[in-house]
């Protein structure tokens, strides 16, 4: 990940937990107040009786106001630290789950598989030659690239799958309950052609090409680690090729390359 990715993220997580503290302070002051009237109201039933109703329900509507603003206060804090935890697992470029999130789903996901005697595969895409595009159109239109590649990946897979951003210009993304590996190769093209089609950040500009390298849970490891690791081996492979290729990290897996139609030079 890049340090302007970094530093955008540590700013967002600092933010959402500047504001949770915030909140969670108005719901302490709230809370103790509402404690102090209850102290009050009790004091004042037992000290004044049937004797002075009018006071009495002037210190329950008191009790009601505060205990709807103490309401209000959490509920504010509930949902500051749901933002907090989505920032915390967000890229922040791309709104795809982040690193961490990923690694989370990807550890559920063996356990599933392990208990179910099913398959997984982790796909490693790399984009090529995106460096030519921060070089020659800018970093403001790299971060657009970048944001139209996740879209397309995204719309290449299956809802219950994850596109994640691993950082710079590389994803990964995990395929869970494959019935064979070919099933993966089959997805794996399907993101080749979607990022291929032409348009985007300029409607007349082509589309862009990029390496995918693929492992297969059981047959590749069963360490998140490992997984990666071959996984991104495997797109290494891929992109000595010539780019715009899938490739299976272990060779008798394989069943040939796919080849993008078009390419972003």
């Amino acid at each position: 990940m890049s340090r302007e990715d970094t530093g955008a993220s540590d700013a967002a997580a600092a933010a959402a937990a500047a504001d949770l503290a915030r909140v969670q302070a108005k719901v302490g002051a709230a809370r103790a107040e509402l404690a102090q009237l209850l102290q009050e109201v009790v004091r004042a039933e037992s000290r004044l009786g049937n004797s002075q109703p009018a006071q009495l329900l002037a210190a329950n509507e008191q009790l009601v106001v505060t205990a709807l603003a103490a309401q209000t206060a959490a509920a504010d804090a509930s949902q500051a630290l749901g933002l907090a935890a989505h920032a915390a697992e967000r890229d922040p470029l791309t709104q795809l789950p982040n690193r961490v999130l990923l690694i989370d789903r990807l550890a559920r996901a063996i356990a599933a598989a392990r208990r179910r005697g099913s398959r997984l595969a982790l796909l490693f895409v790399d984009l090529d030659d995106f460096k030519l595009v921060n070089d020659r159109l800018g970093h403001a239109v790299g971060d657009e690239v970048l944001k139209q590649a996740a879209n397309r990946l995204v719309s290449a897979v299956r809802e219950a799958d994850t596109v994640s951003r691993h950082g710079g210009d590389e994803f990964l993304v995990l395929l869970t309950d494959i019935a064979m590996p070919d099933d993966a190769a089959r997805i794996a093209a399907k993101m080749l052609h979607a990022l291929a089609r032409p348009g985007g950040v300029d409607a007349a500009a082509p589309g862009f090409t990029a390496s995918i390298g693929i492992s297969v849970y059981p047959e590749d490891g069963d360490d998140i680690d490992l997984l990666i690791h071959r996984a991104d081996q495997a797109m290494y492979r891929a992109k000595r090729g010539g780019g715009g290729r899938w490739a299976f990290h272990d060779d008798a897996a394989a069943q040939g390359a796919h080849e993008a139609p078009v390419r972003l030079r």
